[in-house]
């Protein structure tokens, strides 16, 4: 399982002719939820790019003048035409048909419009026509749709819910229909299958273990993901560390709305100050890559664990398979113009996706970078 460097694309930057463009940050990378696609959509800037990994071409740009991108979704509810769905500022979802290479739908019918609130996450239920989505303000919608023609039609409005927090990001626990949120205040819960009028879980976690900030009592989330059978993958700010547990066991011990999450397993991770670089999970749950703020990504090869048991007494800790450094660029456009090699500054890996059979990988960056990673036996 080695990865090595492949392409390196800058294809955010903010106006087209731009090819040294290193302040653009690219924010999301999802591949398309299918096994024989090798298509990752990505979001920053003013743009949403569709990239063949296999290929480490471009193959769709769309460009949104009005605003910046933060988050994307890819929806499997049309048949055999999987809907891409971005939003970020100016309170507007972009609905794309990669069939014919068009956005077709923009949808703004939004409650709050101060210029200071955004979408900062959206995420398709992958089962049910209904579409989650989260403003910075803690504002949560939670739509239902209809499908016309292989395109997705007519969102309405189900439930609007205040957090009264920040909302950073989405996940779906199919295995207990429980949407989980990422926020400023903590990790919280909401039963899908419920009506709006229910109390939140709210789960806590364990106390810094990071030395460097034992101090001080960070709730951010800022990396929530599923793994597979109501596992889960969660991060919080500061802790140097990535939390493996599964769902059912904070879930049967809720206390006034409150849960305590203990984990079966850490991932040790970096002791980095920065906030908000995520996970991403591929080879259906056995690997889990995460970068940080020196452009290294940390891979974890998960197969030793069961994730048939859920009864587990004894935290495991793991270390991470192999840190992928980031390599020395040899940058044309940058000498042409005369501006400075991106890894004298921080390099952010904001984002991390691996494709479903664990052969690609991506990373997405502060410095408008998309980095494309395969199998070394791949190249």
């Amino acid at each position: 399982m080695e990865f090595v460097a492949r392409s390196f694309l800058r294809c955010h930057s903010r106006t087209d002719n731009d090819s040294a463009d290193v302040s653009t940050q690219v924010w999301q990378a999802v591949f398309e939820p299918s096994k024989t696609s090798n298509l990752v959509a990505t979001c920053g800037g003013n743009k949403v790019c569709i990239i063949d990994v296999k290929t480490a071409t471009v193959q769709y740009r769309y460009t949104w003048p009005k605003g910046i991108f933060y988050t994307i979704s890819w929806s499997t509810a049309c048949p055999e035409n999987n809907i891409l769905a971005t939003a970020g500022t100016n309170n507007t979802i972009v609905f794309i048909d990669l069939s014919t290479k068009s956005a077709y739908f923009h949808y703004k019918d939004f409650d709050y419009k101060n210029c200071k609130i955004f979408i900062s996450s959206i995420l398709f239920h992958p089962f049910e026509k209904k579409l989650f989505c989260a403003q910075n303000d803690g504002h949560l919608y939670i739509f239902k749709f209809e499908i016309n023609e292989r395109r997705i039609i007519n969102l309405n409005k189900e439930y609007v819910v205040d957090f009264k927090c920040e909302i950073f990001g989405l996940a779906i626990c199919t295995t207990y229909d429980c949407l989980l949120i990422a926020t400023n205040a903590g990790l919280m819960g909401w039963n899908n299958s419920q009506s709006q009028n229910q109390e939140l879980i709210v789960f806590e976690f364990p106390e810094n273990p990071n030395d460097l900030y034992k101090g001080q009592n960070e709730k951010v989330i800022d990396s929530i993901e599923t793994i597979k059978n109501g596992w889960i993958a969660t991060k919080v700010a500061l802790h140097g560390v990535i939390y493996i547990f599964n769902l059912q066991t904070p879930l049967s011990q809720i206390k006034n709305n409150h849960c305590v999450v203990k984990p079966a397993y850490i991932l040790k991770w970096s002791d980095t100050d920065n906030y908000f670089m995520g996970c991403g999970i591929g080879l259906d749950g056995k690997l889990l890559a995460c970068g940080d703020d020196k452009g290294r990504i940390w891979i974890y090869n998960l197969k030793q664990i069961d994730f048939k048991n859920v009864k587990d007494d004894h935290t495991k800790t793991i270390d991470a398979y192999t840190v992928l450094k980031w390599p020395k660029l040899q940058d044309c456009y940058l000498k042409k113009r005369k501006k400075l090699e991106v890894d004298v500054y921080d390099i952010v890996m904001a984002k991390c996706a691996v494709h479903s059979s664990g052969k690609y990988l991506v990373a997405v960056t502060n410095n408008n970078f998309v980095c494309l990673y395969s199998l070394s036996k791949l190249t």
